[in-house]
């Protein structure tokens, strides 16, 4: 994301640097009093200022070679030292832009910050209190500080929300095409599939879903598929989406597509599944903290089929 303002960084580098003049000093407390924007961008300069390491040069200098320039009365200097003071004002400005720059677009240099999951799920706690847990491979990038209008985050991977609430500061999750917009709610939003079609189930609240054609309202006890133009939505009938996070597999008269599907997004044994049979029986049983080898077990007898971990396929036969 670039910084988009229309603020002069030369202003607020005089003020930071103690070099701006009684209307400047006057210009930026006004700005800072009125303007929730400039204040933002402001407190984000003041914080590269203070972490970036500043030339050992007397900035008081510098500016004097200007004011000498422009007319007051001080012994006459060389056109080459006027235009080195100068040269050495602008690296000041330059160098706290290009640390702006990277404040602004660089995850782990100061605004932006990357959370990320390996084979493990993991949970972080956002600036504003939001509570965020991941499923394995999944990542969260998220400003350092939040805006004062809203509040923004981009998913990759398949994670739970639980969004503290607050009207004023709307929040945001961009995930590949989809967005999905909140103010205080609970959700799962799984964004895994290969046809970058996103799944949203909610446990608590109303959540706003849009593509680039569409939006839609789904509230508690509803889901949501959205991709790049199609959104629909209903309500839930899988008890475990959120499986990955309880730890718990519950099933009640379900198929044996239903459990093999429910088993392919649970282990990460499991890459895919190859169903070589098929069977009318019906299931009702419930797993909490079993291994995969047991899980397996129970089925074989329940299914009376074979259930076979092959280099990370699950295969069901006969």
């Amino acid at each position: 994301m670039k910084a988009e303002h229309p603020y002069n960084e030369t202003l607020i580098v005089r003020y930071l640097s103690g070099e701006a003049d009684e209307s400047e000093v006057e210009q930026v407390k006004s700005l800072l009093a009125s303007d929730s924007h400039f204040r933002d961008f402001f407190e984000q300069t003041r914080f590269v200022w203070e972490q970036s390491e500043r030339p050992n040069y007397n900035i008081n200098d510098d500016w004097e070679a200007i004011r000498r320039r422009i007319g007051f009365e001080t012994p006459p200097v060389s056109l080459w030292h006027y235009f080195t003071r100068i040269a050495a004002v602008l690296a000041v400005v330059l160098s706290v832009s290009a640390g702006l720059w990277v404040y602004w677009n660089v995850p782990g240099f100061g605004r932006w910050v990357v959370f990320e999951t390996g084979a493990l799920s993991d949970s972080l706690v956002l600036p504003d209190a939001s509570v965020v847990f991941l499923n394995r491979n999944s990542s969260l990038k998220y400003p350092s500080v939040f805006s004062s209008n809203q509040r923004r985050v981009a998913l990759e991977g398949e994670g739970f929300f639980e969004v503290a609430p607050d009207k004023s500061r709307p929040f945001k999750i961009i995930a590949g095409d989809v967005d999905v917009r909140v103010v205080g709610t609970a959700f799962n939003l799984d964004a895994t599939r290969d046809d970058g079609v996103v799944e949203l189930n909610v446990t608590h609240g109303t959540v706003l879903i849009k593509n680039s054609e569409n939006e839609i309202l789904v509230n508690k006890g509803e889901w949501a598929l959205a991709g790049r133009e199609v959104i629909g939505k209903g309500f839930i009938t899988n008890n475990n989406f959120l499986s990955w996070k309880t730890g718990m597999l519950e099933f009640n008269n379900a198929s044996l597509k239903e459990i093999a599907s429910a088993l392919n997004h649970h282990f990460a044994e499991i890459k895919k599944v190859k169903i070589d049979t098929e069977s009318n029986v019906l299931v009702t049983t419930r797993f909490e903290g079993q291994t995969l080898d047991e899980v397996l077990d129970e089925l074989s007898i329940h299914f009376q089929k074979k259930f076979l971990l092959d280099h990370g396929t699950l295969v069901i036969s006969e």
